[in-house]
């Protein structure tokens, strides 16, 4: 049973052709009515629950008053009529001089973008990091399932795909752009967005050069079809853009805008501390006393575990730290001795982790690693990383560490994109750890390089971009003809030529022209067409 009272939508109820309707303008939808309940739709912002259904009762039988009200919550449950969370006059401040950008992220809690500390995927991290630097100087719409007030600036607000399609002109006029997140699982729900003239314009955030088996890169490429002149992609590495650079001929709607690191949390701590605060942690001594190299992830094959194990088996002298959410297949078969499994913990203890590394281990073959924010939070606390030369990653190390060949494999096996030899990595973790001198060069050079990672810089990027593509928009002509280019043989001068056809449609698919179908012009012609 609802509770009452209840705050509704902006409502419009009438009468068609003998039937009783409630246009739901917030939602932009038009839903049919019973004559009961109009009547609690009249009463329902002020009255209770007990006081509707007693006033009802005079007028209407028990069985048609249970029928509206098991109607009226099935509305309910869609987001129709009736407010969900906070009242919308009151809790969301009137747009102002800040950019109002709203988030469009299908399938994700927005309680993410306030509890960072329990987020663990690097995605979702970085995505959180970035919202919370954004709304300093933005003030931001998380479409969810209700309204309520995230944090300073955060907002949930009751709103889905299909909501922002029906009510685009509206979308336009509330906000100043649409930020969403690359998820090939969910493309269809989001691409929709892209095919909307009206819309302000969309940033699509990619945290993955590839992988799945080519289904990401596919997805990607699909959204790369549809986009508008005033939309475009983010990565957080050059090596996002050049990798689709080989399939779109485009390249410039990739933006690199890097993933920054949090400098009050990572940040260097005293190393023989860190290390017996860990031994006690663990309960194993060999952490206070032995040399060790650390590997933050999960033990899966994509992300290098079998090189990690290697590793271990090499070098018998050195102790292997493993952190991350479980030990995957791994935790069912004998592992080397001086591999130490450290379990996994909050952000908040991670410091403390990666300060007990004296080199940090990054083999990861993934063809999803477009940064790697796990190294940058180790350079963050002074540790020297060892990583293998390939995608993103290396970008970020510059030349803060000691970079490993990796073998790139062109096609995609599952998410494994690249192989480096556990050789290699053990000829570089073993020369930081024979010279002290040079590790220390490397770990300073470390730190140096990591505070230039930041988070406000990542947001002022993209508060930046919006800028510009709301420019692009303004100039964008939603009417100009769809032409085409191609060769011909000139006959006159029994050469090839070149032509523009101009077809009879526009880019909403209207005949603006004659019915004769396509039009020959020069090629200057053509441009000119397209661009008007």
């Amino acid at each position: 049973m609802l509770d009452f009272p209840k705050p509704l939508h902006q409502l419009h109820i009438f009468e068609k052709d003998g039937g009783l309707y409630a246009a739901d303008l917030d939602k932009a939808r038009i839903v049919e009515i019973s004559p009961v309940i109009a009547e609690i739709l009249k009463l329902a912002e002020t009255q209770t629950t007990e006081a509707i259904i007693q006033s009802l009762k005079n007028a209407y039988s028990d069985e048609d008053i249970e029928e509206a009200f098991k109607t009226l919550t099935l509305y309910t449950q869609q987001g129709l009529l009736f407010t969900r969370g906070q009242d919308p006059i009151v809790l969301f401040p009137k747009k102002n001089a800040r950019l109002h950008l709203l988030l469009v992220l299908p399938g994700f809690n927005p309680d993410t973008f306030s509890d960072i500390e329990n987020t663990s995927a690097g995605t979702n991290i970085a995505l959180a990091y970035t919202v919370q630097a954004l709304r300093k100087d933005a003030v931001i719409h998380f479409a969810g399932k209700q309204n309520r007030k995230l944090n300073e600036n955060i907002y949930e607000i009751d709103l889905n795909v299909q909501d922002i399609l029906r009510a685009p002109e509206k979308i336009a006029r509330q906000y100043d752009g649409i930020l969403t997140l690359h998820w090939e699982w969910s493309s269809e729900s989001v691409i929709s967005l892209f095919r909307c003239l009206e819309l302000p314009p969309i940033l699509m955030q990619i945290h993955a050069v590839r992988g799945h088996g080519g289904s990401g890169a596919r997805s990607v490429l699909l959204h790369y079809a549809a986009l508008r002149d005033c939309d475009a992609f983010t990565a957080p590495s050059d090596s996002v853009g050049e990798f689709y650079s080989r399939f779109v001929w485009d390249k410039s709607v990739f933006h690199t805008v890097p993933n920054g690191v949090d400098q009050n949390l990572f940040r260097p701590m005293d190393k023989h501390q860190a290390k017996y605060e860990l031994a006690a942690l663990v309960g194993d001594e060999r952490i206070k006393t032995n040399f060790t190299v650390g590997y933050l992830s999960r033990l899966q094959a994509e992300k290098g575990a079998s090189i990690y194990l290697k590793l271990a088996e090499l070098n018998p002298h050195i102790l292997f730290l493993q952190a991350g959410w479980n030990e995957g297949r791994y935790a069912h078969r004998k592992m080397p001795e001086n591999l130490v499994y450290v379990g996994f913990h909050p952000r908040e203890k991670l410091p403390l982790i990666y300060n007990t590394f004296d080199v940090y281990c990054f083999p990861s073959v993934s063809g999803e690693e477009s940064f790697g924010l796990t190294v940058l939070e180790a350079m963050a606390c002074g540790v020297p990383p060892v990583i293998s030369d390939f995608d993103g990653v290396p970008s970020v190390v510059g030349d803060a560490g000691l970079i490993v060949p990796a073998v790139r494999f062109e096609q995609d096996i599952a998410t494994i994109n690249s192989y480096a030899s556990p050789l290699d990595f053990s000829e570089k973790i073993n020369l930081l750890l024979n010279d002290d001198m040079l590790r220390k060069t490397y770990a300073r050079k470390a730190l140096v390089r990591a505070q230039m990672f930041t988070w406000e810089e990542a947001s002022q990027r993209i508060l930046s971009l919006f800028k510009d593509l709301n420019r692009k928009k303004k100039l964008v002509c939603q009417n100009r003809l769809l032409p085409f280019f191609s060769s011909y043989w000139d006959a006159c001068r029994e050469r090839i030529g070149q032509k523009s056809v101009v077809l009879n449609l526009n880019t909403r698919y209207e005949e603006p022209m004659n019915s004769f179908g396509t039009f020959n012009q020069s090629v200057e012609d053509g441009l000119v067409l397209h661009q008007d």
